[in-house]
C-alpha cells in the first residue's frame, strides 16, 4: 500500500480530491482511508462544498437578476428559468443568511459594473486607442487589483506605445502569479487571491495565457536592441509600412477572416509591392506592427517568406509563438512552405527559451508536415519532454513521418503517459502495412 500523503509529510492533500470520489459514488470508509482522514472531516469537506455550489448558484442569479420565471434559463439548458435553476437559486436564498445574501449581492453588482468597464478598455484597445486605454487600465488596477484583464489592457497599451520593458515587467508578474496561484489552488482546492472568506474580486488567466504575453514581450525587448529602427533606418521604409496601417480601418474593410484578408491585400498591393523589394531593411519598422494583433500585422508574416533569408526564417518561427489566431498560422504555413530548409533554424528555436517550449506545438507540427532526418531527430527529442502537453503535440506530428523507426519511441512516451489514444491509433497506423 502506498504512503498516506498526510501521514508521511510527502504532500498536502487537495480537498477537492476526496470530494470528487464522493461525487463519483465513492464508499465513504474506503474514502477515509485512502486520504487518512475522518467521517467528520469528510462530512464537512462535502458540506463546505455544497454550500460553494449553492453561494455560486445565487451569485449567478444576481447577475442575470433580470431573469423573468418564462424566460429561458440562463444557464443555457433550453428550459425556462422556472423550469431549470430558478428553484435552486430559491432554495439557496432560503439557506444563506440575510446579511451573507445581502453582502454577495453587493459584490454581484459591483463585479457586473466592472465587467462593463472591462469591455470598455477592450474596445479601446481594438479602436487603437491605446493612450486612453492605458491610462483607463492603471485607473481601474487601483480598485481591482487582481483582474488579469486590467494587466491585459495596459500590457497591450504599452506594447503599442513602445513601452517594452513596461509589458515585460507586467507580463512577467502576471506569470509568475498566476503560477503560483495553479499551485494554491491544485493544492487548497480555492484561488488564494480570492481570500479565505471568497469575497476579493478576482479574475484570472490561465499561466499559459500570461507565458504568451511574457514571449511577446521578451521578443520586443530583444528585437528592440537586435533591429533599432532609430540607426541608419529608412524614413521612406518607414512611411510605406505606415500605410500598411490602412488595412485596421474596418469602415474601409469590413471583410472577416480569409476573404477579408484578400481584400486588404488586393487593396494594398503597391505597398507591398515596395516593401518586398526594400527587402529586411524593412524588418525594424514591421516587427513592432506584430507585438498587438491588428490587420496590418497580417502583411508581415508573408514578406519574411518573400524575402527568403535565413534570419528571416528564424523571424517567422518565433512569430509563430504569438500565439494570435490566424496570424500565427500564416507565419506556421509559410515555415512549411520553406520545407527543409526551415528545419535547422526550427531547431534553433527549439532548443532555446525553453520556458517557452509550452508555446511550440505549432512547430511541431511543422516538423511532422516536414519530413526529413533532422525533423524525425527533433520530434523523437520531444517526445521525451516533462510536459505532456508537448508530448502528445510530438507524438502526433512524429507519427506521420509514418516511418517503422518511430514505433519504438511512440512506445516508450505511451507508457510514460498512460493509455493515450492518440498514440496507440497513430502506433497502429505505421504498423499495419500499406495497401
Amino acid at each position: 500500500m502506498e504512503d498516506n500523503p498526510i501521514a508521511s509529510g510527502k504532500g498536502v492533500l487537495n480537498p477537492l480530491q476526496a470530494v470528487h470520489e464522493m461525487i463519483q459514488g465513492g464508499d465513504p470508509d474506503l474514502v477515509c482511508t485512502k486520504y487518512g482522514i475522518s467521517r467528520t472531516q469528510l462530512d464537512k469537506m462535502m458540506s463546505g462544498y455544497q454550500a460553494s455550489l449553492r453561494e455560486a448558484a445565487v451569485a449567478g442569479c444576481f447577475t442575470l437578476s433580470k431573469t423573468n420565471r418564462n424566460d429561458p434559463c440562463p444557464c443555457g439548458s433550453g428550459k425556462k428559468y422556472k423550469k431549470c435553476c430558478m428553484p435552486g437559486h430559491e432554495e439557496a436564498r432560503r439557506l444563506i443568511p440575510k446579511e451573507q445574501l445581502d453582502q454577495m449581492e453587493k459584490q454581484a453588482k459591483a463585479c457586473e459594473k466592472l465587467e462593463k468597464e472591462v469591455l470598455k478598455g477592450f474596445e479601446l484597445i481594438f479602436s487603437q486607442e491605446y493612450e486612453r486605454a492605458g491610462q483607463f487600465a492603471r485607473k481601474q488596477i487601483e480598485t481591482f487589483p487582481e483582474d488579469d484583464r486590467l494587466h491585459d489592457i495596459l500590457l497591450n497599451s504599452c506594447l503599442a506605445l513602445g513601452g517594452y520593458d513596461a509589458a515585460f515587467r507586467i507580463a512577467r508578474e502576471r506569470w509568475q502569479a498566476a503560477v503560483e496561484e495553479k499551485r494554491f489552488f491544485e493544492e487548497n482546492g480555492r484561488h488564494k487571491r480570492e481570500g479565505v472568506d471568497r469575497d476579493l474580486h478576482v479574475h484570472s488567466y490561465a499561466p499559459s495565457t500570461w507565458l504568451e504575453r511574457f514571449w511577446i514581450a521578451q521578443r520586443a525587448c530583444a528585437w528592440r536592441e537586435q533591429y533599432p529602427a532609430d540607426v541608419g533606418g529608412s524614413p521612406q521604409i518607414a512611411k510605406t509600412v505606415k500605410k500598411l496601417l490602412a488595412a485596421n480601418d474596418l469602415k474601409r474593410f469590413p471583410g472577416k477572416q480569409e476573404e477579408g484578408f484578400e481584400a486588404r491585400r488586393l487593396a494594398l498591393a503597391p505597398v507591398l509591392e515596395t516593401l518586398q523589394s526594400e527587402g529586411p531593411a524593412a524588418i525594424p519598422f514591421l516587427l513592432p506592427m506584430t507585438y498587438n494583433f491588428t490587420w496590418a500585422s497580417l502583411f508581415v508574416p508573408g514578406l519574411l517568406h518573400a524575402w527568403g533569408y535565413e534570419e528571416c526564417v528564424r523571424i517567422l518561427a518565433e512569430l509563430s509563438m504569438f500565439l494570435y489566431p490566424f496570424f500565427s498560422q500564416k507565419c506556421l504555413a509559410c515555415l512549411e512552405q520553406t520545407g527543409e530548409r526551415a528545419v535547422p533554424v526550427i531547431s534553433l528555436v527549439m532548443e532555446e527559451n525553453p520556458d517557452f517550449d509550452e508555446l511550440k506545438a505549432g512547430l511541431l507540427n511543422v516538423l511532422g508536415n516536414v519530413e526529413c532526418k533532422e525533423s524525425f531527430e527533433i520530434l523523437a527529442k520531444f517526445t521525451e519532454h516533462e510536459n505532456r502537453y508537448i508530448v502528445a503535440c510530438a507524438c502526433e506530428a512524429l507519427s506521420r513521418h509514418k516511418s517503422p523507426e518511430a514505433l519504438p519511441i511512440l512506445e516508450r512516451a505511451k507508457q510514460r503517459l498512460g493509455s493515450l489514444s492518440q498514440i496507440a491509433s497513430a502506433m497502429k497506423d505505421i504498423a499495419q502495412p500499406a495497401g
